[in-house]
């Protein structure tokens, strides 16, 4: 993903995936530019240096006696490099709130306030950010020069609900791919571009939606469009309809949602390849689809059933001719920690590949998959792999280690992108601990003390003085998403410095975030996801 993706995967490192991201599944991550990392090489940055964004899911609006935790809105904080790079670090961030600063308006003019912004992710040019609201079905697209809101679509309602969980850009820039995630549904938002190749619009193109559950009754609403700046030149528009009563099977005749095969197909993170035309769509109940992203509908070409991939993946980084996606834990207290390596070459639509084919080339399971936290565990010991990085050779460039985060251990787990390509345990490199330094501490209401809970993070673009680094968000103690997996005792942006041969790292700073209750006992702040953006020369 550009280096980048998502880390952020699901959601999330730099580059691209996030991340994914990244992903930072991230991406997510993710880590293509971010949210999880990605393929393909993205220039260092120029002089004007990068920035780092964290989006925090925690509500600022409508925070009363009555509702003391709020009801709306969130933060976007934006950490320059020119800070980040001081001995120590300077913490001054630039703050928008999202409903604010950025869509005042959209309650009146989409039905709903925007609320828990769930990730963030750069278009490969770094121009444009893609903010994704979980709760309220958000896609806001952002000027990452300007700060300035440029775009706020609502995705389609269906039967099992409307939200954003997380979208992604492929390689090209030209879609940003919506991980409606309850309502069961991929969507696809295009750029309309002029004979010079400058965006003049974004267009939500409902034909192109695919539905992961099908049948008639299905589709409830249809996406909306808001233009945010109606003087930047840039038109926000919704094209065609969601078809309702699209096919309950996949090519292969099977039931795309059944128990035993896909039993929820709640979109986690539609992560994409380095060619652009797939994107490897988690399910939250567990399986996996391979989408072709350029058909109109969106079109499955690949499909996985919970006997292969399991629940909850959200992070992925397509590096070194493969596709790596990580599964996490599906509940409360269930350790899960998996990583999946699946080769790239699936076909265009409508060609599609026999069920579970082809079966992942290598996967990684931890030896506590499946173990019961409190059973047949000590009691929060279970794990779950979450946020991902791809961290690239200094000197080469190239993909040279995956480093897969823990939200429940606090740790990271390290592989080595080489051969054998067949064998991740192979590959494995060692593990190291972010709570051995203590800089994270405690806040406001927390219960625990020294517990990062890193999330979706990214890859920094360029050196820093004392190396190389991964930014990470690090959950708070009242997590708004995934509460089983994501309290955390010290919310904000953590810096992960890495060691010379950058195999593993201590997590040596935290920059601290607070969203304070109505009567300032608890912070509420909950960082999901931080990304690199590069800013223009």
């Amino acid at each position: 993903m550009f280096r980048r993706v998502k880390n952020y995967l699901m959601f999330g490192s730099r580059r691209y995936l996030w991340l994914l991201f990244s992903l930072t599944i991230t991406l997510g991550l993710i880590a293509a530019p971010k949210l999880s990392a990605q393929p393909g090489k993205v220039p260092e940055p120029p002089i004007a240096g990068y920035e780092v964004w964290i989006s925090d899911q925690a509500n600022t609006q409508g925070i009363t006696a009555d509702t003391p935790t709020g009801t709306h809105g969130g933060k976007v904080r934006i950490y320059d490099s020119a800070d980040l790079e001081q001995t120590p670090l300077v913490d001054n961030p630039l703050v928008l709130d999202v409903t604010i600063d950025l869509f005042p308006t959209a309650d009146v003019t989409t039905g709903a306030h925007v609320a828990r912004m769930h990730g963030i992710l750069p278009s490969p040019d770094s121009r444009y950010m893609a903010l994704n609201f979980v709760a309220s079905g958000h896609l806001g697209i952002v000027d990452g020069e300007t700060k300035s809101p440029v775009c706020l679509f609502r995705t389609t309602g269906t039967s099992t609900g409307r939200q954003n969980h997380m979208s992604f850009w492929p390689p090209d820039g030209n879609t940003v791919i919506v991980g409606n995630q309850n309502g069961e549904i991929l969507e696809r938002v295009e750029l309309v571009r002029d004979d010079k190749g400058m965006v003049t619009g974004f267009d939500f193109n409902a034909a192109a939606s695919l539905d992961l559950i099908g049948g008639v009754g299905r589709i409830l609403a249809q996406p909306v469009a808001v233009d945010s700046n109606p003087n930047d030149e840039i038109s926000c528009t919704v094209s065609g309809i969601v078809p309702d009563g699209q096919p309950t099977t996949t090519p292969t005749g099977a039931l795309k949602q059944a128990p035993g095969i896909r039993p929820l197909n709640t979109v986690i993170c539609p992560i994409p390849s380095s060619t652009g035309q797939h994107v490897f769509s988690t399910l939250g109940g567990g399986g996996m689809f391979v989408v072709d992203v350029r058909a109109t509908p969106m079109a499955i070409v690949g499909e996985y059933d919970v006997n292969v991939v399991s629940a909850a993946g959200c992070g992925g980084v397509d590096a070194a001719g493969f596709m790596h996606l990580n599964t996490g834990t599906p509940g409360p207290n269930i350790s899960e920690f998996s990583l999946y390596r699946f080769p790239l070459n699936y076909p265009a639509a409508p060609g599609f590949n026999a069920a579970n084919t082809p079966a992942p080339t290598a996967v990684w399971a931890d030896a506590d998959n499946g173990k019961v936290a409190g059973v047949d565990l000590p009691a929060g010991t279970n794990r779950d792999a979450h946020g991902i990085v791809l961290v690239r050779n200094v000197v080469s460039d190239t993909p040279r280690y995956i480093h897969q985060l823990d939200r429940i251990r606090d740790n990271v787990e390290v592989f080595r992108v080489a051969p054998p390509w067949d064998n991740l345990n192979a590959r494995y490199e060692g593990t190291y601990s972010l709570t051995t330094t203590g800089v994270c501490g405690t806040t406001q209401g927390a219960r625990l003390s020294n517990k990062p809970t890193p999330d979706l993070g990214d890859l920094s673009p360029g050196g820093v003085p004392d190396g190389r680094r991964i930014y990470v968000a690090l959950r708070g103690p009242f997590p708004l998403t995934v509460s089983h997996a994501a309290e955390g005792s010290c919310p904000g942006l953590g810096v992960i410095t890495l060691t010379p041969d950058r195999k593993s790292g201590q997590l040596t700073h935290v920059l601290p975030t607070t969203v304070l209750n109505f009567d300032q006992s608890q912070n509420l702040s909950d960082p999901h996801a931080a990304i690199v953006r590069i800013k223009a020369g």
